[in-house]
């Protein structure tokens, strides 16, 4: 049982610093955080965190070439992606719409944050959308499969079991924690008159979901 929190700390570092570059779900958190909508931010968070732990405890349990056929079939990948397409499509309907009703404030010192739905009804649909949004990056599952035959190539991280339920644990807390870092730091950037700058955010968050659904898109149908 040593390996499991030594995989765990491992597994912990790796997550953290393996969230940081920009992708989907980095995106949607900023958007959202920098709206006033933490609680949702955090849900579409643990979503996001989920999939990778999954995805790590596949491949470490010795299942990756089962979850490989899943994620390399074009009708599996494709429809995700085009959930990417068309949550960003509604971030820039929602834009748009907002816009309209109430414009941003440049001068108020503050935005004014979006009413959030009630938790009960929406907390499984928000986790929803972060697994989904996690699923449709395919570097997922080659980034982690790289690392753990690094980490197993070079002894640094055990086999088994139980190094790979401690490894897959600890990169789940370890996304959640960068994103947690992302959205309480936004969280503070609120209070700074940043109301204009999130609508025009806003716009480049949706547009850039759309750009990377309908790359994943082109890769999956077209491209193979």
């Amino acid at each position: 049982m040593n390996d499991f929190p030594v995989a765990a700390l491992i597994g912990l570092f790796a997550g953290f610093l393996g969230a940081i570059p920009p992708g989907p779900l980095n995106v949607t958190l900023l958007r959202k955080s920098l709206q006033g909508r933490r609680r949702e931010a955090f849900r579409v968070a643990l979503g996001g965190a989920a999939v990778d732990a999954l995805i790590c405890g596949f491949i470490g349990l010795g299942f990756g070439w089962l979850l490989e056929k899943v994620v390399t079939n074009r009708w599996v990948k494709g429809p995700l992606a085009l959930f990417l397409v068309a949550y960003g499509l509604k971030i820039l309907w929602d834009a748009w719409h907002d816009g309209r009703q109430e414009p941003w404030r440049e001068n108020s010192g503050s935005s004014t944050p979006l009413p959030e739905p009630p938790a009960s009804s929406q907390f499984r649909l928000h986790v929803l959308v972060g697994l989904l949004q996690g699923a449709a990056n395919p570097a997922l599952f080659v980034n982690w499969t790289l690392l753990l035959t690094f980490l197993w190539g070079h002894q640094l991280l055990g086999t088994g079991a139980a190094p790979a339920t401690g490894f897959s644990l600890g990169v789940g807390v370890g996304v959640f924690a960068w994103f947690t870092v992302l959205i309480e730091v936004l969280e503070r950037l609120k209070g700074l008159g940043v109301g204009g700058w999130v609508q025009r955010f806003t716009v480049m968050a949706g547009a850039l979901l759309v750009l990377f659904g309908l790359f994943f898109s082109y890769r999956s149908f077209a491209g193979g």
